[in-house]
């Protein structure tokens, strides 16, 4: 009887420390992210999809599949819009996000500045950080064992006379969490990006695998292609405990005139 008894306490043990105790000596962790300031679905102008009937129907199609082939674990989105079209006529959510996540968190919905977070992991303690102006950071808390990982998509202004402050606010702000993945436009030059290994964290535009040109709007207009300096905008920030590999900023076709993605996978190290 004793030893049935410690039995079933042990088995009681091993399913308790599976199902809670992921700890920090458990295995590392591999997710793969992304942010994408998609423009309104407009190419970086308000009023979502210009185009009708079949036009727009073709199109929601083409946006719903590219997040859908990336396969992101945790998908950060800048300048989202509530409907797709300049109609009204599609939630652009339940269209393009809801096919593939269970879980869509988003901040105040502004003009121009409309941040969220799509996952099928269950986040915490959703929270806003205000920057200047519009601009902001939603938060939320990713429990994994006795760990917790803040997941954060922000999007920091580039106007000059509150740009440098929200940058650096956000980077205090980062100083605060042991694990965090921050996915955001940031607005920032290379050494304003630099702010952020500078404190040490990791960074995927501009660290270990170098600059990806996502503000390929600009670049387009210019006739530049390639990591032209300053226009290696949009990031994913991690802290130290988070590496980052395989990094990518592809052209879509979706939003080219405007911004490209930053993908990547991030290695979770307890």
């Amino acid at each position: 009887m004793l030893r049935k008894f410690l039995l079933m306490l042990v088995l009681f043990g091993m399913t308790y420390t599976f199902a809670v105790g992921q700890t920090a000596d458990r295995l590392p962790l591999r997710l793969k992210v992304g942010v994408y300031n998609l423009g309104h679905f407009n190419q970086g102008r308000v009023g979502g999809f210009q185009g009708t009937g079949n036009w727009m129907k073709a199109e929601l199609v083409r946006w719903k599949n590219w997040v859908g082939e990336q396969g992101l674990d945790i998908f950060a989105v800048n300048e989202w819009s509530h409907y797709f079209d300049k109609d009204s006529t599609r939630v652009a959510s339940d269209e393009i996000l809801k096919p593939f996540y269970d879980n869509i968190y988003f901040g105040k919905e502004h003009k121009w500045i409309y941040n969220g977070i799509a996952t099928n992991y269950t986040l915490e303690n959703i929270r806003q950080e205000n920057w200047d102006g519009d601009y902001y950071a939603i938060l939320g808390d990713l429990k994994i064992g006795d760990k917790v990982i803040t997941i954060i998509s922000s999007h920091i202004p580039w106007q000059k006379d509150w740009h440098a402050r929200s940058l650096d606010a956000l980077v205090n702000m980062l100083k605060k969490y042991e694990y965090f993945i921050c996915m955001g436009d940031m607005n920032a030059s290379d050494n304003g990006q630099l702010k952020f290994t500078n404190a040490g964290f990791n960074m995927a535009n501009g660290g270990s695998m170098g600059w990806f040109a996502t503000a390929a709007g600009g670049n387009t207009a210019e006739g530049r292609t390639g990591a032209v300096p300053n226009k290696s905008i949009d990031n994913i920030v991690t802290s130290s405990n988070i590496k980052i590999m395989q990094v990518k900023a592809p052209f879509t076709t979706l939003n080219d005139l405007d911004h490209l993605p930053i993908l990547a996978d991030v290695i979770i190290t307890w």
